[in-house]
């Protein structure tokens, strides 16, 4: 059974700062009576409990809850803050964050914030690094500081229920990231994503992104003269067989029959 990495002292806090090397080995983590807390500033890895994964990217704060066992799977550049620490009462509100896989929940920053929960959570672990006089108080203020950080931006996001779909549609159409990814990214499980998509949108995420592509290859085809295997390659989709037989499930006619009809009502009108 895996023991804890890191034991607490008696000053309830220890802090690191963790760069993966090029040799990646995962490693495994098991809090008993500590509460963890991660920050991520740069590269991804994925975080796995009960074969759950979460992917965990640049800007995203990961809270661990005492009693689960999590693996660590880094990729190289990984650079991330982490925290163990035992809870005083007064931030025990701040500490129930809805679980993105089991024992761990997840919120992402960007921007200003981003750089502000860095800075703060830095602060921190060096006063625990140095361990100055009166440190222990003030490393633990700063945080809490970012808990209830969290805590609110979670708030916010619930407050918002449709402010995760928009930011996974706006993925969905301008990136190349996996469903999965894009899960994560939104602060959701890939089941709570695809439960939330259809709620809104009366599709699975992979259909929206679909359609989007065959939407801009019929684009193309009415306004270039571009080959069908560069309409294909255009709209996000290499091989051109299967961008034909997509295409001709969603519209009923093959890629050439669309560009020709198309080209026909131009004539026409």
């Amino acid at each position: 059974m895996p023991k804890e990495l890191y034991p607490i002292s008696e000053d309830n806090l220890v802090s690191g700062q963790t760069v993966s090397p090029p040799i990646l080995r995962p490693w495994f983590q098991r809090l008993t009576a500590s509460w963890g807390l991660i920050f991520v500033r740069d590269g991804h890895g994925a975080l796995v409990c009960d074969d759950k994964s979460l992917v965990v990217e640049q800007g995203m704060l990961i809270l661990m809850t005492p009693g689960f066992c999590h693996q660590f799977l880094p990729e190289p550049g990984w650079e991330l803050l982490w925290f163990h620490f035992f809870a005083r009462p007064h931030v025990t509100e701040a500490l129930q964050w809805p679980q993105t896989i089991p024992g761990a929940g997840a919120v992402r920053f960007s921007g200003k914030e981003e750089a502000t929960i860095w800075n703060t959570l830095l602060e921190s672990h060096q006063l625990e690094l140095l361990r100055p006089p009166g440190w222990n108080p003030l490393a633990m203020l700063l945080l809490e500081s970012v808990l209830v950080r969290g805590f609110n931006r979670i708030q916010t996001v619930r407050a918002e229920p449709d402010s995760s779909i928009r930011l996974a549609q706006e993925l969905l159409l301008n990136s190349s990231d996996s469903v999965d990814r894009i899960a994560a990214r939104c602060g959701l499980s890939r089941a709570a994503l695809f439960a939330k998509f259809r709620k809104v949108t009366g599709i699975s995420p992979r259909q929206y992104r679909e359609c989007a592509m065959l939407r801009r290859a019929a684009r193309l085809l009415e306004q270039s003269g571009l080959p069908i295997s560069e309409v294909a390659e255009q709209s996000g989709m290499s091989d051109p067989y299967y961008f034909s037989t997509r295409f001709h499930k969603f519209f009923g006619i093959s890629p050439r029959e669309y560009r020709r009809r198309a080209a026909g009502a131009w004539e026409e009108s």
